[in-house]
């Protein structure tokens, strides 16, 4: 059987739980605004932050996108100037055949 004493330890740990419930409830109820406050404007921040950085990667692969299709461009050109004269030289190549 318990004694006294002891439902008395129980009891004051209780009281003082709540106790201590009821001033957390308080200070949060009086902090809160400031709290909130605080959450949008850290909120607010980060998603300006992860806006600028979609843009930033956006703007990056863009200009890799049109570095790769000058470049390609470039190469096409080079190819089609290669095939031009190629075909130069073998319409000489024909045309001397012709005259022997």
């Amino acid at each position: 059987m318990q004694t006294r004493s002891e439902n008395g330890g129980n009891n004051g740990f209780l009281i003082g739980l709540i106790t201590g419930g009821v001033i957390g409830a308080g200070l949060v109820m009086a902090f809160a605004p400031d709290l909130r406050k605080r959450l949008k404007t850290s909120a607010i921040g980060l998603s300006d932050a992860v806006s600028d950085g979609y843009q930033e990667a956006g703007a990056r692969i863009t200009g890799v996108v049109d570095g790769v299709g000058a470049r390609g461009q470039a190469i096409h050109d080079d190819v089609a100037d290669a095939v031009g004269r190629g075909a130069r030289e073998v319409e000489k190549f024909a045309m001397a055949s012709k005259m022997l």
